[in-house]
């Protein structure tokens, strides 16, 4: 299927088709496709390209300031999760992961390690670091491991199906983090930025925050946020040991600016929208939902959806915040039976 064009929560593929967009591309799409206000912030800016952490431009730089927390800044969930992980490293010297099965923390390696889904996992084994010690989602792990450096959780499992842990379990994570000595990350890239209803479902419980997809309003950008001071275990000489050239693209940060601004004034609708999903047997938080399903059977009634689940067996809802009742109901009329 090739996008031809897509706008707010339709896209139109090259045949001259229209969908309707459970996806919202991953859910980057938090403010729907083509937004005007997110489409003009990226038209003023005067700035093209930088030098990231050489040389930041004022959109970079404004949107650290508006960040709740010191940020260091990548292109893609992945950066941000390789940036935490590897935080923990610094500040604790212990290389030890805690995890957790159906994780699902981006394709790079060290990410790829963390992550419990084995699909992706198996054909490079034998390259992935550790250790890693992985636990049953939910659960209390326990004590941790002696050289446990860092706990990576997602408050709510994205690919594995908006799997939604038992209360308490973020903050039991917290207490096992205390005893070790290790730093909770918690890996928002997915749940967080308003999909799940809240700007950070984790709220202050985690000594570091990865925010990716729907942060770029489209544009490739990441951050992972730290707990103040922590950012200091990065100051290791006069350059930066972990950059990319298009770190904080001033295009991407522009837009960011537009997603921080508008996306807290969503977040009552997303509640009340997801429980429509919830009502008609999807699992989950917010808009961020899944349920079985066959994804190919979907897009042939028109509608986008995404697989997910252990074993591909759902289908995954992760729209645009801004679609509307109306969408959802033809939606989910188009999928009865699918």
């Amino acid at each position: 299927m090739i996008w031809a064009s897509a706008r707010g929560c339709r896209v139109i593929d090259g045949e001259g088709r229209e969908y309707l967009d459970l996806s919202g591309g991953f859910g980057v799409a938090a403010l729907g496709h083509r937004n005007p206000r997110v489409m003009a912030a990226i038209g003023e800016q005067q700035v093209v390209h930088a030098l990231g952490d050489l040389a930041e431009a004022e959109a970079t730089l404004r949107l650290r300031q508006v960040l709740p927390r010191p940020a260091k800044l990548g292109l893609s969930g992945e950066d941000a999760v390789e940036i935490a992980l590897r935080t923990a490293l610094l500040a604790t010297g212990k290389p030890g992961i805690v995890s957790f099965d159906g994780a699902y923390h981006g394709t790079g390696l060290l990410a790829l390690a963390a992550s419990g889904l084995e699909r992706f996992r198996t054909p490079f084994a034998a390259w992935l670091p550790g250790p890693v010690y992985r636990y049953p989602f939910g659960d209390d792990p326990g004590p941790l491991p002696e050289d446990a450096g860092c706990v990576i959780v997602e408050p709510i499992q994205g690919r594995a199906g908006a799997r939604v842990p038992p209360a308490g379990f973020l903050e039991q994570l917290r207490e096992r983090c205390d005893e070790a000595g290790a730093l909770l990350i918690a890996d928002e890239i997915y749940c967080g930025l308003g999909r799940a209803g809240e700007m950070l479902v984790s709220g202050q419980l985690a000594d570091v925050v990865c925010l990716g997809k729907a942060l770029g309003g489209g544009l490739p950008l990441s951050a992972a946020l730290f707990r103040p001071g922590l950012e200091n275990v990065w100051n290791l000489g006069p350059e930066d040991v972990y950059t990319h050239t298009h770190s904080g693209t001033p295009l991407a940060c522009a837009a960011a600016l537009v997603v921080l601004d508008e996306v807290p004034k969503l977040l009552t609708q997303v509640l009340r929208k997801g429980e429509i999903f919830a009502a008609a047997g999807w699992q989950g938080a917010g808009l961020m939902r899944a349920r079985p399903g066959d994804a190919a059977k979907a897009l042939e009634r028109g509608v986008i959806v995404v697989p997910a689940g252990l074993e591909n067996e759902l289908i995954s809802a992760t729209p645009p915040l801004v679609i509307s009742d109306e969408e959802i109901e033809q939606a989910l009329e188009l999928l009865e039976g699918c």
